[in-house]
């Protein structure tokens, strides 16, 4: 089992006590991390983080819509359903048998993309007699952790197909196909390897092969006429079975090659990349559909290009979420204005764990730890929606879940900038109530990323927790005015 502690590792767990932290078992951990491991090591772009959900989903009943389609006839009480568009964003929703006017609906929304390097449309170069790919960088990476890993990537291809017809293809490539080398020590001067600075127009451009080798031993597939060219011409030929000259246009993400796993003397910790936030998203795809029977209407969404600003068709700005919820809302006869003051929106982006050699940058009252529960973001200047109401609910739908699951809290210091999530602007656009929550990481935006494993558990049952118990908790609860 990938999760069993062997070797000189099983050793030193014998000479030692276990961690303070880990002297309690959460249960279901092992099977929850062996799921989660297998998804993320399935994606590498936002396209492949929704494609890995759908067995999921489906063999737990739900059943594809398309927004082309008449939902009026097809959505029905009991229900289970779910919709894409663009193929990299997912919104999935289950209907509860009885269905009144003005019954609530339980959101939990999380992000399918990450920082990464994508590939240019033209990206065939090449400098010193090396054959490069180009890229460009996709939200706020930490780029240095990019060098020196073995790279593959992952993504979408149109290709021509049969009649000239266009046709989306997904292709996965998880061998270390290319590699950004650093600069050697020696080469660098004493200001430079201070400042640990790179220009990210001419020190990112990853190496695929050398230019002797491939006039050697071939693999340029250059088209003329065409843009795509080069040695990743050939790569995407032969992977998808298709002539070069076929291949119309791309949009592929590199990634680490090296398979997520866990690490530890105890294996407590998860390494992978993408945890943020696609740790956020299986959690809420895999309660929505291991959920129990619930008086709400349940959603799990998955949103692209929240690392970019959410302002795309695909993305939290979109129109995407309040077209979906009229159209059931309608469906189902239901009052849409009603059920949104019955609902809540669980905001799902990771937090920032406290760092033992950093531990001057957290709130000194607030620093969540892994293993220790989820965590509730807030803050005063509303780049969280977190506030008194949603955070009290949220307390106390954890404690409805057997067993309860712990919540800590996340404040900025006055004197530290503070990130967003796709949380106001969704609370705005809908008018529902909204928490901001996630789980403590390291390592934010870098190509490797560490987690607790306890706290992918902790996730898991609080999203399942609002889908069964909000409702209860929200009918007895009495505001001030």
């Amino acid at each position: 089992s990938m999760l069993r502690t062997t070797g000189v590792a099983s050793q030193v767990a014998r000479s030692f006590s276990p961690l303070r932290r880990m002297t309690t078992a959460v249960p279901g951990v092992t099977e929850t991390v062996s799921k989660f491991l297998s998804y993320v090591n399935q994606t590498g772009s936002p396209y492949h983080s929704v494609s890995a959900l759908l067995p999921g989903l489906q063999a737990s009943g739900f059943k594809a819509l398309s927004e082309k389609d008449d939902w009026a006839s097809a959505v029905k009480p009991g229900g289970k359903y779910y919709v894409i568009r663009g193929s990299s964003m997912i919104f999935a929703f289950s209907i509860p048998e009885k269905v009144t006017t003005d019954t609530g609906m339980v959101f939990v929304a999380g992000h399918t993309d990450s920082p990464c390097l994508r590939i240019r449309p033209n990206n065939d170069q090449a400098s010193e007699g090396y054959k490069q790919v180009g890229v460009e960088c996709y939200g706020g990476g930490l780029w240095h952790t990019w060098l020196d890993r073995g790279l593959g990537f992952a993504g979408k291809v149109v290709v021509e197909g049969a009649g000239g017809a266009l046709e989306e293809k997904l292709i996965r490539v998880d061998k270390p196909i290319c590699l950004i080398p650093n600069l050697a020590i020696h080469l660098a001067t004493a200001d430079e390897r201070a400042a640990f600075k790179i220009s990210k127009e001419d020190n990112l451009q990853p190496v695929i092969a050398t230019e002797a080798k491939v006039q050697l031993l071939g693999g340029d597939a250059s088209v003329p006429g065409r843009k795509i060219s080069g040695v990743l011409a050939g790569i995407l030929s032969k992977e998808l079975g298709v002539d070069a000259d076929k291949i119309v246009d791309l949009d592929l993400c590199l990634m680490d090659a090296t398979p997520s796993r866990t690490w530890g003397v105890h294996d407590e910790f998860i390494e992978s990349g993408r945890l943020d936030n696609l740790c956020s998203t299986w959690c809420a795809f895999e309660a929505i559909a291991d959920a129990g029977a619930s008086p709400s209407i349940c959603c799990a969404i998955g949103f692209d290009h929240e690392e970019v600003g959410s302002q795309s068709w695909v993305g939290a700005d979109s129109n995407a979420v309040e077209t979906w919820v009229a159209r059931i809302t309608q469906a189902l006869s239901m009052d849409k204005a009603r059920s949104l003051q019955n609902s809540i929106l669980v905001s799902a982006d990771m937090a920032h764990g406290v760092h033992p050699n950093y531990a001057g940058k957290h709130q000194r009252q607030h620093r969540p730890m892994m293993h220790e529960g989820v965590v509730i973001k807030e803050n005063a200047n509303q780049r969280y929606m977190s506030n008194a109401a949603t955070m009290a609910i949220t307390r106390e739908v954890a404690k409805k879940q057997t067993p309860a699951v712990p919540i800590q809290d996340f404040v900025v210091k006055n004197d530290s900038p503070c990130g967003s999530t796709i949380g106001p602007m969704l609370c705005s656009n809908l008018g529902v109530r909204t928490v901001d929550v996630g789980v403590a990481q390291w390592a934010m935006h870098s190509v490797r990323e560490s987690m607790g494993t306890d706290d992918l558990q902790h996730y898991l049952q609080l999203f399942k927790a609002f889908f069964t118990h909000f409702a209860e908790v929200d009918s007895t609860y009495k505001g001030a005015l």
